[in-house]
Formats: C-alpha cells, sequence, structure tokens
C-alpha cells in the first residue's frame, strides 16, 4: 500500500487499511448549506436535492484510493445499474431494508441502512485480513489523508468519529474510523434486537445501544436507564453515567478541520453548523431529575417483551402513565423558564 510522507511516521507498520463507502447512489435529501432548514424552508429554497453520487464515489477513489489495501462501495440492488463500475473499488449489495418513517418529515430515517450497508462492507474487508477501517458515505467528499492522521493521533482502541458533543449527549455520524474489529462490533450493537430503537435519534440511539450491549457490566446502572426520553431536555443520573462513560472510552472526536472541508451532496456545511458544537451550547445542567420521568418506560416495557417475552403488568402501566404525565409537565416548566428568563 502506497502512503504518503505525512503518513509514513504516523502508521503502524505492515497493517492494512480499507475503506467502505457506504450509502444510496441516488441520495436524496439536504445539502450542507441547508442542514438547519425546515422541511418547508427546504421545499421553498430547493433544498431538498436528487444527488447522483456515482461520481462523486470515483472521485473519492481517485483522491484516495492509494491510502488502502481495499475499498468496498455497498450500496443496495435496487439503485445498482448493470453498468455500475468503480474502478479500483468492489461493490458489494444487499436487498433494501427500507427507512424507518419519521412522522413530519420530508423522508423516512435511514440509521438502519446506514448501518447494515456499513456492515455488509466491513464483513467485505474482513476476509482480507484488514485490521483497520473508515466509514464514510456514497454522497460525501472528505479529506481521507487528514482523517487518518487525526485518528493515529488518538487513542486507536477507541472509535474516531466526526463528532461527540457531551453538553447535548450527541455523537455525530458523517464517518468512522477504528479497528475494523472495533468498528464492526459497534455496527452490530447498533443493529442488535431486531434493530429496536432505543431512542428515535441516531445520534444518541447508536451510543445507547453500543453501550448496553458491549459494556454494560463495567457501566453498572439499571436497563431502564438505556431508554431515555430525550437527554438534552432532562437527564437522570443513571442516563449520564452511560454517556460519560462512553465519551470517555468509547470515542473521540477526529479532527474538526476535516468537516469543515467535508462535502456533503455537493456542499460543504454552512459555517456555523459546526460552530455552536465546537465553541458554543456548554451545558450548565449539572441537576439530575428523577428516573421516573426522564424514563420513555413504554419503550422500555416493549424492549422487554419482544427480547425476554415479558407482558406489561398493571404496574408497569401505571409507572408508565406517570413517568409520561411527569415528563410533560417537566417539558411545560421548562418552556415557562425559558418565556420569563
Amino acid at each position: 500500500m502506497a502512503k504518503n510522507n505525512n503518513l509514513e511516521a504516523q502508521l503502524p507498520s505492515k497493517r492494512k487499511f480499507g475503506l467502505v463507502i457506504q450509502g444510496a447512489l441516488m441520495s436524496v435529501g439536504r445539502t450542507g448549506d441547508k442542514l438547519h432548514q425546515t422541511p418547508d424552508q427546504l421545499k421553498k429554497e430547493g433544498g431538498i436535492v436528487n444527488y447522483d453520487c456515482r461520481e462523486n464515489i470515483n472521485k473519492i477513489i481517485k483522491d484516495f484510493g492509494h491510502l488502502f489495501d481495499q475499498i468496498v462501495v455497498s450500496v443496495f440492488d435496487n439503485q445498482l445499474k448493470p453498468e455500475d463500475n468503480f474502478l479500483g473499488a468492489k461493490i458489494v449489495s444487499s436487498p433494501d431494508l427500507g427507512g424507518i418513517l419519521q412522522v413530519g418529515h420530508y423522508k423516512d430515517n435511514n440509521k438502519a441502512r446506514q448501518f447494515v450497508s456499513t456492515l455488509n462492507g466491513l464483513i467485505e474487508l474482513e476476509k482480507s485480513g484488514i485490521e483497520y477501517a473508515i466509514k464514510t458515505r456514497t454522497d460525501t467528499y472528505l479529506d481521507l489523508n487528514k482523517l487518518i492522521e487525526s485518528f493515529f493521533a488518538n487513542d486507536t482502541k477507541k472509535i474516531g468519529t466526526t463528532m461527540i458533543h457531551p453538553p447535548t449527549y450527541l455523537l455525530h455520524d458523517l464517518y468512522f474510523m477504528a479497528e475494523l474489529k472495533n468498528l464492526k462490533r459497534f455496527c452490530e450493537a447498533v443493529l442488535a434486537f431486531r434493530r429496536f430503537e432505543f431512542i428515535s435519534s441516531v445520534h444518541r440511539d447508536m451510543l445507547l445501544k453500543h453501550a448496553f450491549v458491549e459494556y454494560r457490566d463495567k457501566i453498572g446502572v439499571n436497563d431502564s436507564d438505556y431508554f431515555p426520553n430525550f437527554p438534552p431536555d432532562g437527564i437522570s443520573l443513571g442516563v449520564r453515567k452511560i454517556f460519560d462513560y462512553m465519551f470517555a472510552n468509547a470515542y473521540f472526536s477526529l479532527g474538526p478541520e476535516i468537516w469543515r472541508g467535508t462535502l456533503w451532496r455537493g456542499t460543504h456545511f454552512a459555517p456555523d453548523h459546526f460552530a455552536s458544537l465546537l465553541h458554543g451550547n456548554k451545558s450548565t445542567r449539572i441537576y439530575n431529575l428523577p428516573a421516573l420521568i426522564t424514563t420513555d418506560w413504554n419503550r422500555y416495557f416493549q424492549f422487554m417483551n419482544e427480547t425476554q417475552n415479558r407482558s406489561k403488568t398493571l404496574p408497569d402501566k401505571v409507572k408508565a402513565r406517570i413517568g409520561l404525565f411527569g415528563w410533560q409537565l417537566w417539558q411545560m416548566f421548562r418552556k415557562m423558564v425559558r418565556y420569563f428568563v
């Protein structure tokens, strides 16, 4: 594998590197500069695009293919054309399992698609003895030289992520780099329990499921703590322990210069997108709320029913009702405080 001079001194010798480029070949959604627009604004201002990713994939391979021992383009059967061929990469495809319905959103959530296609790519890399892997997207272009440099300047036993933001309990998922075995276990954890969602937010669900599958014994909190309503709006001590542990032990943020130069569906992100994550939004919410009102009990009991065949009892139903009522009261209180303060 040929490497440039800047990377040569940092990379482990005799190690094999792989790249998974995953996702749709025709990507529908926001462009980077329209990230914060509402669905209505997107429709009015043309922020939703149908982005053909094929040229972008070829550019990634042309510019950075020399860094890798193997490159896999992992897609779905329903978008693959007979003439599709990416020189220097192997295509793997699988049936499209579909998206997750998002009420009031302009399209379905692609979380499961992302992790299925990533896992398929990693399994293919694993056959060739790849030891370190990068996951990026078919509709995203970024400097993979800088990404590798940033990864090896940090703790390589952890997963290098686009961004972690502890104040809002957020794990950003545009691209990852890790030892292949760690990245594979991460994907398997997110897809565990027949892809059951612990919370609807992908940026928190993937962390919670990873923690539950891989680190539950070390974290030592109640299983119900893995099913919070929405941590940025209120959190219990148990949930805080989960996020604190994972941010300290499982992930780190790759260099901010990488996403500053990243193109998503053909455009850079708006300058303020990551600025608030780096320089603002510092949380002063050091208090913990009771788990009774911060837990999504209905989701937790549904999970128990599907995985342990445990039916919801009358006390469970009462707890769920009280918890939901308490959460709604807490949200009303927060709105009143913001209004008057």
